[in-house]
């Protein structure tokens, strides 16, 4: 299913039974960004009959579970690719997950994911537990990113690119004059800036090191991670010195880093009129931006459209009636099925297992993690693995809708 990467804008217009089945078509890629944004709320004095902590609970009600996954801090991200641990050509449009380790069970060689940072923040944040994860993790999350003083950001690279640049006429224009900067500059004092401009010095002697002794590739090839953010910028720097951005706030800080995961989703979906007017200039032509009205909207639809069913048919579970979007070109979601994952329509429908198999598979997943480390090995390649372990936990059921049918309801409770 497709990727999708959502703000707290497009989230929070959606009631529960949409929040379900946004996580039950969408494989949702949660940023830390998003529990920034959210985690804010707890400061802020709101005039609503509800305290900021019954808000950012409805928000954490409303958060994918099922088909979700964390992925890394974007400076983290980057510090791997800039010590050569990482390609985003490897990701291929999906999430980076970190925390796997190699194991062995017998001679079957496999992946485990251990907790990370992010994936705790996660855990803490469904479970309610909202001030210990602000204190752990959120509050360095937001001085990263408050850090930056846009003003001297813009200062340094008009210092540093010179006086000759015009100023863009359009956004278009400050996104085609981005990439034109990028080409043009010196390519070691671009590394250098960049490395400046997002406080990861702690790899810079490494990272120039590494790629001096790499006889100076051009940056877009070997760090094409590092250019996408830097391009970010770059490009918002040529448009403060304009109007074509209007009404700038310190909060853009924030809404501009959601673009760093952009490469990590198929889709991303806000109802931010920030993130309408910049997100399309940076996704790729296999990427999709949609306004978050739009998908509320559709999953509006579909949500009228599951709850027609006959009872017996409902009661078996979203992972029985809704595998797979309606084979309807009139809802969005379908739509976006058919650009994203173009052959869904081709694939068998799913396993019904055996008890008897269910039980083997529990037995060998208990065994997971007491397994020996071994020697690591590609973990790119999950078809020469024999097992993957991530776990994680979710709710049998949301709102009106349930996952699973009774029986399978009662033998993973019996399992627990």
């Amino acid at each position: 299913m497709p990727y999708l990467i959502f703000d707290k804008s497009s989230l929070e217009s959606l009631n529960i039974d949409e929040s379900v089945l946004l996580d039950t078509f969408y494989s949702c890629v949660i940023t830390p960004i998003f529990f920034v944004e959210c985690l804010a709320d707890l400061e802020k004095k709101i005039k609503s009959n509800s305290t900021p902590e019954q808000l950012v609970g409805s928000l954490a009600d409303r958060t994918p579970e099922y088909e979700s996954c964390v992925t890394l801090h974007h400076l983290d991200i980057l510090r791997w690719e800039l010590i050569g641990k990482f390609s985003l050509l490897q990701l291929k449009g999906g999430p980076f997950v970190a925390g796997a380790k190699s194991v062995q069970l017998g001679d079957q060689k496999g992946v485990i994911f251990q907790q990370t940072k992010e994936q705790e923040a996660m855990h803490r944040w469904t479970a309610r537990e909202f001030v210990d994860a602000e204190r752990l993790v959120a509050k360095w999350w937001r001085r990263t990113l408050t850090a930056i003083d846009f003003n001297a950001m813009v200062a340094t690279l008009m210092a540093g690119i010179g006086p000759h640049w015009r100023k863009p006429k359009t956004l278009q224009d400050a996104r085609e004059m981005t990439d034109i900067i990028i080409d043009h500059m010196d390519q070691e004092w671009l590394l250098g800036f960049g490395i400046d401009l997002f406080d990861v010095s702690d790899v810079k002697a490494q990272t120039v090191s590494g790629w001096v002794g790499n006889r100076r590739p051009p940056l877009r090839e070997c760090m094409p991670y590092f250019i996408f953010m830097l391009s970010i910028n770059i490009f918002f720097c040529l448009v403060l010195r304009t109007q074509l951005l209007r009404n700038v706030k310190p909060s853009h800080q924030i809404d501009l880093a959601y673009l760093y995961y952009l490469p990590f989703c198929s889709i991303f979906t806000s109802k931010d009129n920030f993130h309408a007017q910049i997100v399309p200039l940076f996704v790729t032509p296999e990427q999709s931006f949609i306004n978050g009205i739009d998908l509320k909207d559709d999953l509006k639809k579909l949500d009228e459209h599951y709850s027609a069913l006959d009872e017996s048919e409902f009661k078996k579970g979203t992972t029985s009636f809704a595998s797979h979007p309606p084979d309807d070109a009139a809802f969005l979601t379908t739509r976006l099925w058919d650009k994203h994952v173009p052959k869904w329509r081709d694939e068998p429908p799913p396993i019904k297992l055996s008890k008897e198999l269910q039980d083997t598979l529990m037995g060998i997943m208990k065994k997971v993690p007491g397994s020996q480390q071994v020697a690591p090995h590609n973990i790119g390649s999950v078809s020469e693995l024999g097992y993957v372990s991530m776990e994680s936990k979710i709710r049998l059921r949301k709102g009106k809708y349930r996952r699973f049918s009774e029986e399978t309801e009662r033998s993973i409770k019996d399992g627990e």
